[in-house]
């Protein structure tokens, strides 16, 4: 049989979307791993189609980034949202959320820490403080991530990510080329902990995960089981911290 063309492939994935997109995209936004998507779907969608909207909203969202933090994080942000009127006639609007939106969304404070100059000449790159974590100082890891996130609002932190061993091909779990850990590094998380990131397809080596709940108590259980080694970034007090395993 044939390979699908282009076009049938384009308009599967249309068609896909339209019947489950807000749908995949709503649960996850409440934390729901891509098996536990997959299930609840009246629609008949497979993994693969289900994985890639979900990922394309991750991207759009910020969750996920593939490269490292930096200024774009407070550029204006434009989506549409769907309106109805008293006579069931519905229509899109436009809005669209700059730095100030997200900032009362987050709760954090206003943009003093964002240097004039950096912000008229355009630059994406943070002037990062750079620190290494030492639990004797800092306590308990996952508490002072939470106390970074209350700080700087979830919207702006993030942790650097090296999971692409648990991308999942037809043989399996493969480990990409240079990559010495297995799928046996995640042991320690629970299963839909496990479910989470595996739902996750890692395109890169090293990615970036918003460092919400989940991640946070992620990164939490690999510290403490010796696995974890990485950086969070803190864009608004503009701190990276070094996370180092064993330290």
């Amino acid at each position: 049989m044939d390979k699908p063309s282009y076009f049938q492939t384009a308009l599967s994935n249309f068609t896909t979307d339209v019947a489950c997109g807000g749908a995949v995209r709503h649960l996850t936004d409440i934390g729901y791993t891509l098996d536990q998507i997959v299930e609840r779907l009246d629609y008949p969608a497979s993994r693969v189609k289900v994985q890639r909207i979900m990922m394309d909203y991750l991207y759009e969202s910020r969750v996920l980034l593939r490269e490292e933090p930096s200024l774009a994080l407070f550029a204006g942000r434009e989506e549409y949202v769907q309106e109805q009127d008293v006579y069931g006639r519905r229509t899109l609007r436009r809005i669209t959320h700059d730095q100030n939106s997200q900032y009362k969304m987050t709760g954090t404070p206003d943009l003093t820490l964002m240097s004039r100059k950096e912000e008229t000449a355009g630059k994406q790159d943070i002037r990062w403080k750079e620190s290494e974590y030492d639990s004797r100082r800092d306590g308990k890891l996952t508490e002072l991530l939470y106390r970074k996130c209350q700080e700087n609002g979830e919207k702006f932190c993030y942790a650097s990510c090296a999971f692409g061993f648990l991308n999942i091909d037809s043989n399996g779990y493969s480990v990409k080329e240079g990559q010495t850990a297995g799928p046996e590094t995640v042991g320690c998380l629970h299963k839909r902990q496990q479910e989470y990131l595996r739902g996750i397809q890692w395109e890169k080596p090293i990615m970036y995960h918003r460092l919400n709940q989940r991640m946070r108590e992620i990164i939490g259980k690999l510290y403490e089981a010796g696995v974890y080694s990485g950086i969070c970034y803190f864009a608004v007090s503009r701190e990276k911290i070094k996370i180092i395993k064993g330290l």
